[in-house]
């Protein structure tokens, strides 16, 4: 799918920089930018669901080292 987007200048050259570093062309980095920013924000809210779920009981990282037999 393309979809066009207006980016700024300074991204744009930062981009351009790393594409031809690394032999990729700008569409690869973008899809890997917005995946990663995407799961971030899934990750977010997933984690905010469950500090506000008031029936999802909290553990220490002491308890859950111990879990874990660390």
């Amino acid at each position: 799918m393309t979809i066009s987007v207006k980016i700024k200048d300074k991204l744009a050259r930062k981009i351009k920089k790393i594409s031809e570093e690394t032999r990729r062309d700008s569409s690869y980095h973008f899809n890997k930018a917005l995946e990663n920013y995407i799961s971030e924000q899934e990750d977010l809210k997933e984690a905010l669901k469950r500090l506000n779920d008031k029936n999802d009981s909290l553990i220490t990282s002491k308890q859950l080292k111990k879990s874990l037999g660390l």
